[in-house]
Formats: C-alpha cells, structure tokens, sequence
C-alpha cells in the first residue's frame, strides 16, 4: 500500500496517534503526515472537518489527564513526565517560563514548539486553571496547530503530492533514511545528557561535606537555582543561600559569580 493511501484510509488513526507521540516527546513526523492528508483533502479523498475532529478529541482527551495529575499530585508528575522527553533537564524550566510570562494563552502555540506541548497541560493543573478554560486554550491550540498544517498541505497539494510520489519510489531506502534520522537525533540527545550528567558527577558535594564547610566559616556562595515553581512548591532553601533565576543573570552577575567558589543547587 502506498503512503498516500494508507493516509487516505487510515488518516483518521494514524494523526491521532501520531500527535500523542507528539505530546510525549517521541520524535515521529506528525507535521508531514498533516501536510500530506492536506494535500490528499485537496482530491477530496480526505475530510478535514473529520480528521481535526478525531485529532481533537485524541488530544484533549490525553492533555485532560495530564491536567487532572497535575492538578491533584502538583510538581511531582512534572518531574516524571520530563523524564519522556529527550531533553529533561531543560524542559520543565523552558516551559515554564513560557507559562509564568503568557499564563494560559502559552497553549495556543504550545503545540508548535518541541518540548511545550509535553509538559503545558500538567503546568496549567499545577497552576489550578479551571477546566473549562482549560479545554478552550487547548482546543484551540490543537486545532489552529493541525488546521494550519492541513491548510498548508491544502494549498501545496500539488507540490506535496509530488514530493510524496518521489518518496514513495524509494520505498524501503526512505523507511532506513527515516529510521536512521530518529536513532540519530535520539543518540545524539543521549549522549549529550550523560555528558551532562557526568560533568554534575566530577563537580558534585554532599549536603555533610557543604555543612562542615559552613559550619567552619569558609567563604562559599550559594546560589539556588530551582524554577518558580519549584519555590512555589517547596519554598524552604539552604540558610544563606540567593535564588537566581538562570535566563535573568546579567553579564555583571555572571562575571561576579566567577569571582567566587559556588556552589549551585537546583532541586
């Protein structure tokens, strides 16, 4: 079966899907595959109205969930859903930056930024958005995001398809390709966060060893570098210590902060 026939007939499972992928972290093309069954709804094999209906209720109903967990077990469930995405270290703060800048209004482009849409629909039951504000933003957002990518490949049908009836002779070389691209920008994040990590390791002191060191009088700076809400949840810090936040440090601090012996905690 060709690719723009499988779409043709099973578009209505497969975007869907591919969108929770999507929302989780996992690296598949929904965008392409929306381009595609755009294209198709152009030769009127597809229905839009139908697939954006199937898209949306997919989406609200998996986002809803990770609402509700995020309302009743709060920071908790960040932390663990972080651990899907392939950047974790990062994802939480990026987020929720986002979030404390625009508030809810984040999630009606949260779906085209990599990494937004995993953790926005906990964030917003962390922060106690109410449900039916809540469901508004994020079905807006799901539907701007898939109706401007279907209205895309709507408009270029004829280029699209194209595209897709060369792709479709290179039959299983595109399937490697396509295999080849996810491992490697999976192996690359890998590689990149143990290096991270082991950079923490080699720099790393224990909560005794920073107690006797204070306690002696030694001159040590602490800089506590957790999220807002991070604070929010757990407002207890180190005795002595400053809250930074780390998109707010100017070239002034940073170059003071170089001056001293630190010691950073962020969790």
């Amino acid at each position: 079966m060709t690719i723009d026939a499988l779409l043709a007939q099973y578009s209505v499972v497969i975007l869907p899907a591919l969108v929770v992928a999507e929302q989780v972290g996992v690296p598949l093309p929904a965008v392409p595959a929306l381009l595609a069954v755009g294209a198709l709804a152009a030769s009127g094999r597809v229905s839009i109205p139908l697939v954006l209906g199937a898209i949306a209720l997919v989406a609200l109903t998996v986002d809803l969930g990770w609402y509700e967990l995020g309302r009743r077990r709060g920071v908790s469930v960040l932390a663990r859903l972080c651990r899907l995405s392939l950047e974790p270290d990062s994802c939480l703060r990026r987020t929720e930056n986002v979030f404390a800048r625009y508030g809810v209004r984040a999630m009606l482009i949260a779906k085209f930024v990599p990494g937004l849409t995993t953790v926005m629909p906990p964030l917003a039951g962390v922060f106690a958005v109410r449900r039916p504000r809540f469901v508004f933003y994020e079905l807006t957002g799901v539907l701007l995001w898939a109706g401007v990518w279907l209205g895309l490949g709507y408009a270029f049908s004829d280029a699209i398809s194209l595209i897709v009836a060369r792709l479709e002779r290179l039959e299983r070389t595109l399937g490697l390709v396509v295999v080849a691209i996810v491992l490697g920008y999976v192996l690359v994040k890998f590689v990149r966060r143990r290096l991270y990590l082991r950079a923490l390791r080699i720099a790393r002191i224990t909560p005794e060893a920073l107690k006797s060191r204070l306690d002696a009088g030694e001159d040590v700076t602490i800089i506590d570098l957790r999220t807002r809400l991070d604070v929010a949840a757990m407002p207890h810090a180190i005795p002595g210590s400053r809250w930074m936040a780390t998109d707010e440090i100017d070239e002034h601090q940073a170059e003071l902060l170089r001056s001293r012996e630190l010691v950073l905690y962020c969790s």
